[in-house]
């Protein structure tokens, strides 16, 4: 039996059309990869697009505004007054503890070197004097340049001040013109308009449950920090700016599973400018209180808001910052779990598996 050749006809508007696919698959990426930090911004006021509208829905029913507008801007204003008068009461604190730190470095750096001092003895004991040598040298060098840390400072400040802003405005047009477009989307979904509408229902439900989630875990550990730092300070009579503290514990609670790491090296060091034992105090007691949230309740409130399994949680915190630092671990944990449904009502829908599994 002899076997028959067969030849394959590619026609010209087949190689036409895997060129301009090509092409436009390379321009995206092109894109993407330039605009990076944009997508991160619009992906960011996506989330919190999603966090904020059960309040500006609530808002809107209890009041009985017909604008969505008018809503998102009551919404807005409740919110910023409250970051605003926390900030209020806090950066004052935070300036004169700075100015004073730096007024009492060269006190500190010189009892490090008096060999009379409790200090200077531990320097003497370990033979530390090089490494205090080495500390001097660079606060001297920072202080005398002082004006190019200052410039590098302001203009970070400012581009974090941009993108507050952008996500702001981003973040009040999603919730505004959100609805519309969702809706939009529903008349033009077909025969899949019961699906397409459950399925935003439970993406909706795990990115307002994260954010939620975050807001719990750091408000239970600037909770603990509030009470230890207080009774400590109490204790050994050191005057210390607990509210400041406990401020700087709940925001950087909100980045999962390393923003109370972060905060805690945050709080150590500023105890350390103050007393060393409150300093070590407070070392034990945040170190302790990490080692229970991460095997008890954190991965139990993320696996519980987001409908995954706290090594997913794990997982995919470790390739958002793999991917995009601290602001990648932030979205990384929603993404994952609106990935998740997706894949589960896709293989429900082709009865691959059953609604209940």
């Amino acid at each position: 039996m002899e076997d028959q050749g067969r030849d394959l006809t590619i026609s010209n508007r087949t190689i036409f059309r895997i060129i301009i696919i090509l092409l436009i698959t390379y321009l995206l990426l092109k894109l993407f990869t330039k605009s990076y930090y944009i997508f991160e911004l619009i992906f960011l006021s996506f989330i919190f697009a999603i966090a904020l509208n059960p309040v500006v829905s609530k808002i809107s029913h209890s009041l009985r505004i017909k604008s969505r507008g008018i809503a998102t801007g009551i919404a807005y204003i409740v919110v910023i007054g409250i970051i605003s008068y926390i900030l209020i009461l806090v950066t004052p604190s935070l300036a004169e503890q700075t100015i004073n730190y730096a007024k009492n470095l060269p006190t500190t750096i010189s009892d490090l070197q008096n060999p009379n001092t409790g200090a200077g003895r531990f320097v003497n004991k370990y033979h530390l004097n090089n490494q205090v040598n080495s500390i001097q040298e660079y606060a001297k060098s920072h202080t005398t340049n002082l004006h190019i840390p200052v410039f590098s400072t302001a203009s970070k400040i400012g581009n974090v001040l941009e993108a507050i802003v952008i996500v702001l405005v981003l973040t009040f047009m999603m919730l505004v013109e959100g609805p519309k477009w969702l809706n939009s989307y529903m008349k033009i979904s077909f025969g899949k308009r019961d699906w397409h509408a459950r399925l935003a229902k439970k993406m909706n439900r795990i990115v307002s449950g994260y954010i939620n989630g975050q807001i719990l875990l750091a408000l239970i550990g600037a909770a603990f920090s509030f009470v230890t730092l207080a009774i400590a300070s109490s204790i050994l009579n050191v005057q210390i700016n607990t509210l400041a503290l406990t401020v700087i514990i709940f925001f950087t609670g909100l980045i999962p599973l390393f923003g109370h790491i972060i905060g805690t090296i945050v709080v150590v060091i500023a105890c350390l400018f103050v007393s060393w034992p409150l300093a070590l105090i407070m070392a034990i007691a945040l170190t302790l209180y990490l080692q229970i949230e991460n095997i008890t309740f954190q991965p139990y409130i993320q696996a519980k808001y987001n409908e995954i399994t706290p090594l997913l949680v794990f997982i995919s915190a470790l390739i958002g910052i793999a991917a995009g630092g601290l602001f990648g671990a932030f979205i990384a944990i929603p993404f994952a779990g609106c990935i998740k449904v997706a894949i589960e009502e896709f293989l429900v829908q082709r009865k691959l598996i059953d609604t209940k599994s």
